[in-house]
């Protein structure tokens, strides 16, 4: 889808400002609002983790994601750093009101995302672009999807005993949004909600208004249907010279998760005199005995204890209509009936002397009413009944994820005790060898120790002469050894000058004259040896 002309204008007027790689950095964004046409961009201030803040462009809205056969759309938001490329963009997925991040391996708790692929953007920023980060996070979303839906215990509103104002009636049906799905179960994304309008009847124009609904009689005055309004605070007037009520569609746009406006000083505090009954009960008043000016300072009729319904509020305060035994005295009216008996006359008390009287003045004394009980305040009850419902949506999915890990925690465990004991054994088994290993040691040392006193007797011995050692029991026999010696040295030197002989040491002459001698003592001691065996007994 072509970006409008317009908007590339105003990229190419932002990036000049701040960013470092103004051409890739404007083709890279032009590529992801061409390729999404649901992504918007403007430019906002962002607040990093370290609380430093920067003037950056955003990329905002959504992207489809087909999770089990069906399209959702996925609100996220694409920070574009001043360093981009080299530096990575910053993406967060923002959750709409009726939904909550879905913390896994890939986004946290914050919403922020995380992926390999912008852990090695630095190292590759010349081939990444947010295109195809766009790309695989709609592929990771597809199997691990980001958002869920808010519980819908954690934004029912708790009753607060009296009946809720009608909802208005939106003037066009909301169009159809993408869905996320929580526990398999697709729930639809909350789409823009029409302006409430006003619940109170507010006047229109300037107009005379109209006359105030009759009263209804018996029980139709106390139970109302359920799109009855509730009654108004005490505190505020709701005749026609008070201030109107907010013109309908002025309220602010509510969200699914807030509960109706509930005023709180008609909870929290005694209600005080409503300043239209007042006005109401002036006519009447201006009827009353002079005896009852005097009343109590601290007394307080009945009626007064509660706010009257707004069909008595109205804006005509001609002939009121009120309930029997509201007043604690007489109302005398132009237009009372006669007493059935005549009381005797009383003696007329004397007026009193207002130029005799203290300057002081003394009120009457005071009368100790008990004040009617604080009603419950419904709107923290709500706030606590949703802080309940979370916390117990909370620890019912903490409960699942210890679950889920439980059963790999076990055969953790079991191969960590059989790895013990096996490591136990090799322990056993290495501390007697080194006991055994322990117990050569010493022995080879005091081997050493017995060796090296021998070698130094033996340095402190004289040296013995070989030929000593082998003595013949007899003469005739070490002539024999001696001889024998001779032979043998004999047969050797022949040998040494055949081989010298082949390799060209000695002349052919040289060899044969002392080899001829050689061989004639030879032959001599071998002579001698026989005779000396013969003669011994000895076989040669």
């Amino acid at each position: 889808m072509p970006v409008p002309q317009r908007v590339l204008n105003w990229l190419y007027s932002i990036l000049t400002g701040e960013y470092q790689d103004i051409n890739r950095s404007y083709y890279d964004i032009s590529q992801v609002l061409a390729t999404y046409p649901n992504l918007n961009l403007q430019n906002e201030v962002h607040t990093f983790s370290n609380g430093a803040s920067a003037l950056m462009l955003n990329i905002y809205g959504t992207i489809p994601v087909v999770f089990r056969g069906h399209t959702y759309y996925f609100p996220i938001s694409v920070w574009v750093p001043h360093a981009y490329p080299r530096e990575p963009p910053i993406v967060y997925v923002t959750p709409t009101p009726k939904m909550v991040v879905r913390p896994g391996q890939y986004v946290d708790p914050q919403g922020q995302v995380y992926h390999p692929y912008l852990s090695g953007w630095p190292t590759f920023w010349d081939k990444s672009t947010i295109v195809d980060l766009l790309a695989i996070l709609i592929d990771v979303f597809a199997k691990e999807p980001p958002l869920t839906a808010r519980p819908a215990n954690a934004s029912t509103p708790v009753s607060t005993g009296s009946p809720a104002p009608p909802q208005p009636t939106p003037a066009q049906p909301p169009a159809q949004q993408p869905a996320v799905e929580i526990s398999g179960q697709p729930v639809p994304v909350p789409a823009r909600l029409p302006v409430q309008a006003s619940v109170m009847h507010a006047p229109q124009s300037s107009a005379a208004p109209a006359p105030p609904p009759k009263q209804p009689h018996g029980s139709q005055a106390v139970a109302a249907s359920p799109y009855t309004q509730s009654p108004p605070p005490s505190g505020a007037s709701m005749s026609r010279y008070a201030s109107p009520a907010p013109l309908p569609g002025a309220q602010p746009v509510r969200s699914p998760t807030q509960s109706p406006p509930i005023k709180s000083s008609r909870y929290e505090s005694a209600p005080p005199l409503p300043p239209a009954v007042q006005r109401y009960q002036q006519p009447q008043q201006q009827h009353i005995q002079v005896t009852h000016q005097h009343m109590q300072v601290g007394q307080t009729p009945p009626s007064y204890a509660r706010p009257l319904p707004p069909q008595m509020t109205g804006s005509h305060p001609q002939n009121p209509q009120q309930p029997p035994q509201q007043s604690p005295f007489p109302q005398q009216s132009q237009y009372s009936s006669p007493p059935a008996q005549p009381e005797p006359p009383k003696p007329k008390t004397p007026l009193p002397d207002l130029m005799d009287e203290p300057a002081t003045f003394t009120p009457p004394p005071a009368t100790p009413v008990a004040a009617p009980p604080i009603s419950r305040n419904p709107e923290k009850d709500q706030l606590c009944s949703q802080l309940a419902a979370a916390l117990h949506s909370e620890r019912m999915k903490a409960m699942e994820r210890y679950d889920t890990s439980i059963q790999g925690l076990y055969k953790q465990r079991e191969a960590m005790t059989s790895a013990t004991q096996g490591m136990q054994a090799e322990i056993a088994d290495l501390a007697q060898f080194s006991h055994t290993t322990a117990t050569n040691i010493a022995i080879l040392h005091e081997t050493l120790a017995h060796a090296d006193k021998v070698i130094a007797d033996s340095k402190t011995h004289p040296q013995v002469n070989i030929d000593e050692l082998l003595v013949a029991p007899t003469v005739v026999g070490n002539q024999l050894y001696t001889v024998v010696a001779e032979e043998r040295a004999l047969n050797d030197a022949i040998f040494v000058l055949g081989r010298a002989l082949e390799r060209g040491r000695i002349s052919p002459a040289v060899f044969a004259k002392t080899t001829r001698g050689l061989a004639r003592d030879l032959f001599m001691r071998r002579a001698l040896a026989h005779k000396i065996a013969k003669g011994m007994g000895l076989n040669m």
